[in-house]
This record gives C-alpha cells, sequence and structure tokens, in this order.
C-alpha cells in the first residue's frame, strides 16, 4: 500500500487528490497498486485496456481525471 497516493470517491467513479505521478509509475511496473480512498480505506487500482478501474472484488469503478484544486472549481492563475 502506497500512503502517498490518496484518491476520493466522486458520483460514478475515483478521482486522485494526491499522488498521480506515483501512482502511473507504480502502475508501469505492475498493473495494480493498493491505494488509500478517502473515507473507504485500502483499495486496489488495476489497470486494463479500458483504464484504470478501482475498488475491491467485482464493486470497481473507473478511475476519473485529476481532481481540481480545492479553489471553488476554478485553476488560480
Amino acid at each position: 500500500m502506497s500512503p502517498e497516493i490518496l484518491i476520493v470517491r466522486e458520483h460514478d467513479g475515483y478521482r486522485v487528490l494526491h499522488g498521480h505521478l506515483h501512482l502511473a509509475s507504480m502502475l508501469n511496473v505492475a498493473n495494480e497498486a493498493i491505494v488509500v480512498a478517502s473515507g473507504e480505506g485500502k483499495v486496489t487500482a488495476v489497470k486494463t485496456h479500458d483504464g484504470i478501474l478501482i475498488g475491491n472484488g467485482d464493486n470497481r469503478l473507473p478511475l476519473l481525471g485529476v481532481a481540481a484544486p480545492l479553489t471553488g472549481g476554478r485553476i488560480s492563475a
């Protein structure tokens, strides 16, 4: 498990809050990684030909884009 990666569930998928480059690096080495989902604990990130799926067992949701910064949804300059 990697505490440097933090993801959060958002509606119909997950978003990476912190450590997206570390997650990409881990998934280049192996096709799955254990990460921390806020409020859920440890979940598995699995790289498939359709994208990255997050969850445990048969209950997996897709990894969505990188989360917007906490500035009201707008990226500050």
